[in-house]
């Protein structure tokens, strides 16, 4: 379950390349691996002149992401200044995240009694309550919090395949405290 639809990186600095991997092939269908979307993604001037670029810059841009599906016939949209209410309304929706001081990628996929449920490259599907999420999304000076959709170029949007998951919950402490507990006599 953990794991369920999403694609787990297998390389530093990759997370972008799986977030996309997972939006395209489980919201599309579009079976592509993370490794096939990180050498499309350096094969830019810029980092075949230059590949420490993408060490410095811990990671691909939303920019080279949206290169990407351009080129593999999608429309790649960013978006500022969001909110909450536009993730939901946007799912899956790529968003850079700073957890513990390292910048991420990770794909929203529903927010449900105030929890967000997102596609986490590192680990698999997680689920955060919604301060800590906000604490955690980027708010860029300039364009604020932000995130990037994958569009099909007929019009043909899948409703959200990678919806909020409710198996990946855990049960309240209150039920696992008995759980775990001796029983009584």
């Amino acid at each position: 379950m953990r794991q369920d639809k999403v694609v787990v990186q297998k390389y530093d600095l990759s997370c972008g390349a799986a977030a996309l991997a997972t939006v395209l092939n489980y919201q599309h269908g579009d079976p592509v691996t993370e490794k096939e979307i990180a050498r499309g993604l350096i094969k830019r001037k810029e980092y075949i002149e230059h590949p420490e670029l993408v060490r410095i810059r811990e990671g691909f841009s939303l920019l080279d992401l949206k290169r990407y599906v351009e080129a593999r016939g999608y429309e790649g949209i960013g978006y500022g200044k969001l909110g909450l209410k536009d993730l939901v309304e946007n799912a899956p929706i790529l968003t850079p995240m700073n957890f513990i001081g390292y910048n991420h990628f990770v794909v929203v996929t529903g927010v449900r009694d105030g929890t967000v449920f997102f596609a986490d490259p590192a680990f698999g599907n997680r689920t955060m309550p919604i301060d800590a999420f906000e604490h955690a999304w980027i708010d860029n000076p300039k364009m604020g919090r932000v995130g990037f959709v994958v569009k099909r170029r007929d019009g043909q949007e899948p409703p959200n395949q990678l919806g909020a998951n409710e198996t990946i919950l855990l049960p309240p402490e209150s039920v696992l405290r008995r759980a775990v507990s001796p029983l009584s006599r």
